[in-house]
């Protein structure tokens, strides 16, 4: 036994491996450090004079090629991969706001939006204001001394409301406030809130731009300025993404048209199928020409009106418990956004942190379906839905 075997085991791959041809696929940067050769460049590095890595929380090359895809896409200056769509949120709201100021949320966002904005925020002295009237002129008006922010969705989850966005920001560049959008519905195959005068997109990653229920992530897009101060504040705070989830990502995200463009066609099938059932109350399908809002859709979503929708179920609660006892394939999930297609209940999962009140102002009954359409055939997910009501 070599009398340096200790050494050459701590050492186990670290000699260099020569070679002329290139990964097809970008390697996965399982390393939570990186060395330097000297203090000079530690000096580089660091302050951003010279190329390289330094520490996980400070991102790594996966997450960096995670960030630079979504920036692209998204049509920012910038953007900054999170530990999950919540992270992102939350490094946007402390990177925004400080103490005395107000944020002002949609309150038919996801029920996670809703309940860190009235009940963390608080905590640090930010105030944080429900508002039920999305529309331009109501957000206007609600907007006070101290709002600094106005937060909403692209398509509001569960009922798929739509924000005329380049209106909003409009009035909120008139009044100095910043325009967070959540995209994580709609993304930018369908709308790029920048380009319509957002100043910030959020994504949880988790969702579409993953799209195989494998990885839990969150991105944030805007300017160079903004993701470099949010940056500093994750730093900080510590929800940076690992390796292997931005490498996930970014593997999801290069079938992200394809699998964009099947699922909405399906959802709109699926969505004109539910809206003459028997069983069915109420569809809300923003591609719908019935829809409240289609005009907006029209306008700024090309007429697309996503992958996602949901729908009333006659008969209450107890109905809905047996057309989700009833489904074979269709997956009873409290997410969205897979290759497969999935169903939730929002009263009991998304937004089961929001009170009855709360959810019933906003119009999220006991017998209401989130359902996120798959690329599967759609007339296999129609048979089934059909079936799962009929029984």
């Amino acid at each position: 036994m070599s009398d340096h075997f200790s050494t050459d085991c701590a050492h186990a791959g670290e000699d260099p491996i020569p070679s002329e041809s290139t990964p097809a696929v970008m390697p996965i940067y399982q390393t939570s450090v990186y060395d330097f050769p000297d203090l000079g460049v530690v000096d580089g590095v660091w302050e951003g004079r010279q190329s390289g890595y330094i520490y996980g929380r400070y991102g790594l090359p996966n997450t960096f090629a995670l960030e630079n895809i979504v920036a692209k896409l998204e049509k920012g200056e910038a953007a900054l991969a999170s530990a999950s769509g919540m992270a992102s949120i939350m490094v946007a709201f402390s990177t925004l706001l400080q103490a005395g100021d107000e944020v002002l949320v949609a309150q038919d966002s996801y029920g996670g939006t809703v309940s860190l904005a009235a009940r963390e925020l608080t905590r640090f002295g930010i105030a944080t204001r429900l508002i039920i009237d999305s529309r331009s002129q109501a957000v206007q008006s609600a907007i006070g001394s101290k709002t600094r922010a106005v937060v909403v969705e692209t398509l509001s989850n569960p009922l798929w409301n739509v924000v005329d966005i380049p209106a909003l920001a409009e009035v909120c560049r008139a009044k100095g406030v910043r325009l967070l959008v959540d995209n994580t519905a709609a993304t930018p195959c369908i709308v790029r809130p920048l380009e319509l005068g957002a100043d910030v997109v959020i994504h949880s990653a988790t969702k579409f731009l993953g799209g195989h229920h494998d990885v839990t992530a969150g991105i944030l897009a805007g300017s160079r300025d903004f993701i470099a101060k949010a940056r500093e504040s994750q730093i900080r705070l510590g929800p940076s993404l690992a390796a292997f989830d931005a490498w996930l990502t970014v593997r999801g995200i290069k079938t992200l048209a394809l699998r964009m463009e099947r699922s909405c066609a399906n959802a709109l099938k699926v969505a004109k199928f539910l809206s003459s059932h028997s069983k069915v109350a109420r569809v809300y399908y923003p591609g719908l020409e019935t829809h409240p809002q289609h005009e907006i859709v029209r306008r700024t979503m090309g007429g697309n009106g996503g992958a996602m929708l949901s729908f009333d179920i006659d008969g209450g609660i107890l109905s809905a418990n047996r057309f989700v006892k009833n489904l074979k394939r269709i997956r009873f999930a409290p997410s969205f956004g897979g290759v497969t297609t999935s169903i939730t209940h929002p009263a009991k999962t998304s937004h089961r942190s929001l009170s009855g009140v709360q959810r019933g102002e906003v119009g999220i009954g006991d017998a209401l379906i989130r359902l996120s359409a798959g690329i599967e055939d759609a007339d296999d997910i129609i048979d089934e839905i059909d079936a799962a009501l009929q029984g």
